[in-house]
């Protein structure tokens, strides 16, 4: 189903609810932030808030239905994702560099690696369940019911990045910089995301050359959301598809459905 027709679907969501203060606060203490202070408890319900759930036009024909549905919303996380996207490859940079580069000279090429595996989709959606963060989600019915709903990877990930931006917004690089670096020391061992091989271009690359003696081909496209869609191809046969906010996240995420689809990886 596409975004068109799933936008014509009914949103309204009983389970949905705004994240409060409380809440905040209690994310916070889990990683022994005791002293956190909320200026502007908006910009944190906005970053939790997907696109589904917004006041759009192919929703005017569905009446709200009242109290305890919480009301469509004005914004999404999206533009939040986007600031907190960056201010985490920034803060990763630095943090890496000065732990394995100042203190255990390492050379770039390590660096880099250990960069990529820690901002990744499959990384920052498991830190954002280790953070509950999907309890917090706003999304319509249909992404609740259809779509994985909490579940979705990408969302998890989004989520995360958004209120990296919402927490930015709110206080500043070094309160959000403490934030990340938290996060990382508490629920990222280093040795696992070492040893692990989430290249899964270069997998498939792998694969491909293997069992068909060719190559994968690739073609990427945006689409309504801004985001792309990449297409794996075996020659002219289309074989799978993925997703991402870039070419080279897109190539990856269709790269590891199709080492699943081909029962490489589970």
């Amino acid at each position: 189903m596409n975004k068109t027709e799933t936008f014509k679907k009914n949103p309204y969501n009983v389970n949905n609810r705004l994240i409060t203060e409380s809440d905040i606060i209690n994310i916070m203490k889990s990683l022994n932030i005791n002293d956190f202070k909320i200026n502007n408890i908006v910009l944190y319900q906005t970053s939790f808030i997907h696109k589904s759930y917004c006041r759009l036009p192919e929703y005017s024909e569905f009446e709200y239905p009242g109290a305890p549905c919480l009301p469509l919303q004005e914004k999404s996380y999206e533009t939040m994702e986007f600031l907190g996207d960056s201010i985490l490859g920034s803060v990763v940079s630095s943090y890496i560099y000065k732990r394995f580069y100042e203190i255990h000279n390492q050379n770039e090429g390590f660096l880099t690696k250990l960069k990529i595996r820690i901002v990744c989709g499959e990384t920052l959606s498991k830190l954002s369940s280790d953070l509950k963060l999907q309890e917090h989600l706003v999304i319509s019915r249909y992404q609740e019911e259809q779509c994985s709903g909490r579940r979705n990877l990408n969302m998890l990930e989004d989520v995360f990045e958004s209120l990296i931006g919402a927490i930015y917004l709110d206080h500043g690089y070094q309160v959000t910089s403490d934030f990340i670096i938290r996060v990382i020391e508490r629920y990222i061992d280093f040795t696992d995301i070492l040893l692990i091989d989430n290249n899964y271009k270069d997998q498939i690359s792998r694969y491909f050359q293997q069992v068909f003696h060719v190559y994968p081909k690739y073609e990427n496209v945006k689409n309504e959301d801004d985001k792309f869609i990449c297409r794996l191809y075996n020659g002219d046969q289309l074989i799978i598809e993925g997703e991402g906010k870039s070419k080279k996240k897109a190539e990856q995420d269709a790269s590891k459905n199709a080492l699943v689809h081909f029962n490489v990886i589970t």
